[in-house]
């Protein structure tokens, strides 16, 4: 009779065990198309026959086990691919957003457009040209005059539009570093929820899968490392700073960089661990792609500043060339004003040129006054002279010789040393574009392999799910035929004869 409760008994935590495993499968495959969901599976073990361990009871070779129990739910999950697959997504995040930048900045320096530089450089060489062949045309001057308020107004629009861009960069590092803040908080809040749920020796599964969610977006911010202990305890860190242990974070501030007082460049946010000088060191992520698109001045990490840069060295040598010439002709006289030498074409600040830049380019105030103040002639100019000295077309031929040069002081030719800046930015973007796709392809690999081990197959759940339906139909069966056998030995045993 014992043997017979002890089927029993065998019976019932088949059943359990098969009930548990049908809502795990039930789990599963409701959460098929749930984002950073990690199937789930039940991890059970045979229980030893009664006694199986006792010191000196006597060796029965017909002991039976007492069934199954289940021992914990586990994660379907390889933490190797989890931890490549975070490092690789740190510089997506930068090509990425590098990418979509870059091609924005080639849209805003579109050199085929009607407003482009080279445009209107080009309708100023042109109008130049003609000055050169009718010095004296009151309307060829002013078509001079107005080709060159369209070069300072453009070379000014692009410059401010490219400052413009630089400030959105750098308040896109203040929105990105709070939503580096907002992800650690909410990754502590998630570590102080698992650890307190598997005090009880349960795991955390789903939890987890919050957690790992936001470990993966928290990666394509910034370069982190992680590390979860045998406690539990879950470390988040960047550059080997620890910006989470466990239950601790610290969080990053963006302020600005007061050394810009000192050195009169923008005073642009720099990350620090806060409430600390400590600068935050990080190396790639979004929020590495903002920084180098504000700050990059190199070759290899076009930012712009190199862009700002260019178009400051362009409208410089434009100023200081057509200055040199303008100022060693003769201007006409017009009014009370006589024929003079010395008059600039551009506006100088304070007469330092270290001081003009793309974004103050504009004509000088005597020809802007007056497009007479063009100086054409390299003689002196007196229109009620006897002799008649209308001056010449010389010095206009130098400004001429001035749109062919090819060895103009650092630039060498106007319209080239424009073009490369386009080619400089063209080929940053193309390799950006190159990069991106390849990180994109590293990345999409290994979310695949994540998935061929972690994600919920339907087909695979449907098997399962018929596998633990019949063994929940056996152990029910069991118990019934031992309900028979418990009836026949109770009930009718001892019966024959009466």
């Amino acid at each position: 009779m014992g043997i017979s409760f002890n089927s029993l008994e065998i019976a019932k935590t088949g059943l359990f065990v098969s009930r548990r495993a049908l809502d795990i499968t039930g789990h599963n495959i409701a959460n098929a198309d749930t984002v950073g969901y990690t199937r789930q599976r039940l991890v059970t073990q045979s229980l030893d026959p009664y006694g199986q361990n006792g010191r000196f009871l006597q060796v029965n070779n017909d002991s039976v086990g007492r069934g199954v129990s289940s021992l914990i739910l586990d994660q379907i999950r390889s933490s190797y691919i989890d931890r490549e697959y975070r490092h690789q997504n740190s510089d997506a995040g930068l090509w990425s957003t590098r990418t979509e930048e870059m091609e924005y900045i080639e849209t805003l320096l579109n050199e085929s457009s009607d407003t482009s530089i080279s445009k209107s450089l080009a309708d100023f060489f042109d109008s130049i040209n003609e000055l050169s062949k009718d010095a004296i045309s009151e309307e060829i001057r002013t078509n001079v005059q107005q080709n060159a308020v369209k070069l300072t107004e453009t070379v000014n629009h692009y410059y401010n539009k490219f400052v413009d861009l630089q400030n959105v960069y750098n308040n896109s590092m203040e929105v990105t570093t709070q939503n580096i803040n907002d992800y650690l908080t909410n990754i502590t809040a998630y570590n102080k929820q698992i650890f307190s749920y598997e005090l009880s020796g349960e795991k955390a599964n789903d939890l987890r899968d919050h957690r790992n969610v936001m470990l993966d977006e928290l990666s394509e911010l910034v370069n982190i490392e992680y590390l979860e202990n045998s406690q539990g305890s879950l470390v988040v860190s960047v550059e080997g700073v620890e910006l989470i242990n466990h239950t601790t974070i610290t969080k990053l501030e963006a302020r600005p960089d007061l050394t810009g007082i000192v050195s009169g460049e923008p005073d642009f946010y720099e990350i620090y661990m806060e409430g600390t000088n400590t600068v935050f060191a990080y190396s790639s992520g979004e929020l590495q792609a903002y920084k180098d698109l504000r700050d990059g001045n190199a070759v290899d990490n076009v930012g712009i500043p190199v862009i700002l840069n260019d178009l400051n060295v362009l409208a410089r040598s434009i100023a200081k060339e057509f200055n040199d010439v303008n100022n060693a002709g003769y201007t006409i006289p017009y009014g009370a004003t006589l024929s003079q030498m010395g008059v600039d074409f551009f506006e100088v600040p304070s007469g330092d040129y270290s001081l003009l830049n793309a974004g103050n380019l504009r004509i000088s105030d005597e020809v802007e006054e007056s497009a007479y103040n063009i100086a054409a002639s390299d003689q002196l100019v007196d229109m009620a002279a006897a002799n008649n000295q209308r001056g010449n077309n010389r010095n206009a031929l130098d400004m001429v010789a001035l749109t062919t040069r090819t060895d103009i002081p650092v630039v060498a030719h106007f319209e080239n040393y424009l073009k490369s800046l386009v080619v400089e930015v063209a080929i940053a973007s193309s390799h950006s574009i190159k990069m991106n796709a390849s990180q994109r392809s590293v990345v999409a690999n290994l979310e695949n392999r994540r998935q061929s081990i972690s994600g919920v197959s339907l087909d695979e759940e449907m098997v399962d799910m018929v596998k633990h339906q019949h063994a929940y139909a056996a152990a029910s069966r069991m118990i019934n035929a031992v309900d028979e056998a418990l009836d026949i030995l109770i009930n009718r045993t001892g019966m024959v004869g009466r």
